[in-house]
């Protein structure tokens, strides 16, 4: 049996945030995965509307193959590890992406909210086990690119039988990649054993 590919997505710099550890770890867990698990790693735009079809066109590189899950990375101002729940239809965030275009001016992208079925206390444990000071899970996940990127990767895995999934990180400058590494890498290593548990009886 192949091992479990989790496809790990992250941004570069963006507004005032001149070095996005999103990124770098998308890219660092690809290089180095940890045991057991495939990781495909790749930087996305800082933009609502061109965020989500690069996902896709990620999703489509990896074919024949489907990631058995994607993970989403993104950068917050809180130096702790925070797991997103819901992905809202209406975006609320007043900064401006990299196209200049504000989360007002999108359409609504459907017509309810969207929510990650997994179990995110326990991969929350096992984000702390790994050495995060803290890790929590949260029901607001900000309303700009970030949550419009966790959107379509639960649309995505919806569509082809997958979890997504959304981790927001401390800035590099409070907790260092270096740092940030181990605590991703035990993140993978549970959502992989997640994806792969056999179904009960």
């Amino acid at each position: 049996m192949p091992q479990p590919l989790v496809l790990v997505t992250g941004f570069g710099p963006f507004r005032d945030v001149a070095r996005n550890p999103s990124g770098e770890l998308a890219e660092a867990l690809a290089l180095d995965p940890p045991a057991g698990v495939e990781v495909v790693g790749r930087v996305l735009p800082v933009s609502f509307a061109a965020a989500p079809p690069a996902l896709e066109a990620a999703i489509e590189r990896l074919a024949p193959r489907v990631p058995d899950a994607i993970l989403g990375l993104g950068v917050q101002r809180g130096a702790w590890f925070r797991l997103e729940r819901r992905a809202r239809a209406v975006l609320d965030s007043e900064k401006p992406d990299l196209d200049g275009r504000f989360a007002r001016e999108l359409e609504p992208l459907g017509a309810r909210d969207l929510e990650c079925a997994l179990d995110l206390e326990r991969l929350c444990a096992a984000m702390r086990a790994a050495g995060a000071g803290e890790a929590r899970a949260s029901d607001q996940a900000g309303g700009y690119v970030c949550e419009r990127v966790f959107r379509a990767a639960l649309e995505a895995g919806a569509r082809l039988g997958l979890p997504g999934l959304f981790l927001h990180l401390p800035p590099a400058d409070l907790v260092s990649v270096d740092d940030q590494l181990p605590v991703l890498r035990g993140l993978l290593v549970e959502l992989a054993a997640m994806v792969r548990a056999p179904d009960p009886l």
